[in-house]
């Protein structure tokens, strides 16, 4: 028997795991949360209630998001789970005692009706699903207001359930073949049809990496048409869209407001999470289908995979999770989860797709250009497949490292320097015509 067909077979057999089916519209991805996710979750519902703490996990809904999943929890017959919950319960606030969920479910249904941050633009906190679509509060900036037109005209109902997907870890992704698909709340029949059609491991596309010099925005429209594009979304683990309202100038406010991101975004926030916001600390959002605008041309657009990735924050201001002993191994974690993504919904067997990357975490975060270049070189550069003698980038045609920063550029030539296809040998994508 060939390698090749040695590890089709291995594929075939491995056993399909059995996730909780259950009422509830969350779904939880059980056999891939282990000790670490548990702990990331305990630790921000069950955060302390002084001032600044309630600004990082109850302005926005991060505390509400963790209750509900660990109230979730609780109510399966899974006692591995539980039994995990207490122990970081326990870990965490350092004592022997049990937790008291019927505490703990009071505490979510007062947190249900209100919204902390809606009190900021409107005065009134009382819960009101997708209130930042309609307010004419002032304090909103005239450019997202503009973007909200369009929203309101291209995402009237927004986004399906099934383009809509959180990842916790690699794990559950690496997992998504073998898992049962009729559990409520799954959102990767796409993914696992397409998994086990065309397998990762087994996939063999050039993974050419280039380095290209302009904004993520517009970078999406110089990929040749006819392309599928994968996206990372430098984006805010605690507030959905970030300063958007606001008007702010970062990555992720400049993407929100050249596309329907924005909108994605609020219906995790109301349709999979109950009026709370988070992104797993080890995971990300996956966003298919959303519409790019051109950002000279809006009546251009494009449609695109995107997925909202968050770093640490490295000023200790913003971020939902507080920077933790090793941010660095953390952030590999972050990454890990980021390419299984692209992998598993890569349209066909990924000859067609594109990833664009950029610097992540390296603007308002003050992550380190040189450390996270690193980590994306060591992680695209790893092993695949040791008998096809393949890497985690041949999944895909191209990838593209975007930056707007020579600096930031100069680093990831520097740490892709032995794969990466230089100007002289690189056949020019195909640029639309505007």
């Amino acid at each position: 028997m060939s390698a090749l067909h040695a590890l089709i077979s291995k594929h075939a057999q491995r056993p399909k795991l059995i996730e909780e089916v259950n009422d509830n519209p969350l779904y939880i991805p059980c056999s891939a949360l282990g000790e670490t996710e548990i702990m990331s979750m305990v630790s921000i519902a069950f955060a302390a209630n002084d001032a600044e703490s309630k600004e990082r996990v109850d302005k926005h809904g991060g505390r509400k998001v963790m209750l509900q999943y660990l109230l979730t929890m609780n109510s399966f017959t899974d006692a591995r789970l539980t039994t995990l919950i207490l122990k970081c319960f326990q870990t965490l606030k350092r004592t022997k005692e049990d937790i008291n969920w019927n505490t703990l479910q009071q505490d979510y249904d007062i947190l249900k009706k209100i919204d902390m941050f809606k009190y900021d633009l409107t005065k009134s906190k009382l819960y009101d699903s997708y209130w930042e679509l309609h307010s004419r509060s002032t304090i909103i900036s005239a450019k997202s207001k503009q973007t909200r037109k369009l929203i309101n005209t291209y995402r009237y109902l927004g986004f399906k359930s099934e383009e809509l997907k959180i990842y916790f870890n690699h794990v559950q992704i690496d997992n998504i073949p073998y898992t049962n698909s009729s559990t409520r709340g799954f959102a990767d029949h796409d993914a696992q049809a397409n998994m086990i059609q065309f397998p990762v491991s087994l996939r063999q596309n050039p993974g050419l990496i280039h380095v290209e010099k302009m904004k993520l925005e517009q970078a999406i429209f110089k990929v040749p048409i006819g392309k599928q594009v994968i996206l990372l979304h430098f984006a805010n683990d605690r507030i959905p869209g970030g300063s958007f309202l606001y008007g702010g100038a970062g990555q992720e406010e400049s993407i929100c407001y050249n596309s329907d991101v924005y909108r994605a975004l609020l219906d995790f926030k109301y349709k999979k999470f109950n009026g709370g916001f988070m992104i797993p600390e080890y995971g990300g959002l996956y966003i298919k289908n959303v519409t790019f605008f051109h950002p000279q041309q809006q009546h251009l657009e494009r449609k695109i995979d995107v997925i909202a990735v968050s770093c640490y924050d490295f000023t200790k201001k913003d971020g939902l999770y507080l920077l933790p002993a090793k941010p660095i191994e953390n952030t590999r974690k972050k990454i890990l989860t980021l390419i299984r993504a692209a992998q598993a919904n890569s349209d066909g067997n990924g000859s067609n797709t594109y990833l664009l990357l950029g610097p992540m975490g390296t603007g308002a975060y003050k992550n380190d250009p040189k450390k996270i270049a690193v980590l994306l070189a060591e992680e695209l550069q790893s092993p695949l497949n040791e008998n096809l003698a393949t890497q985690q980038r041949h999944t895909f045609e191209q990838v593209w490292l975007v930056t707007t920063n020579e600096g930031k550029a100069d680093m990831f030539h520097q740490c892709f320097k032995e794969v990466i296809c230089s100007e002289a040998t690189r056949s020019e994508p195909e640029i639309l015509d505007f």
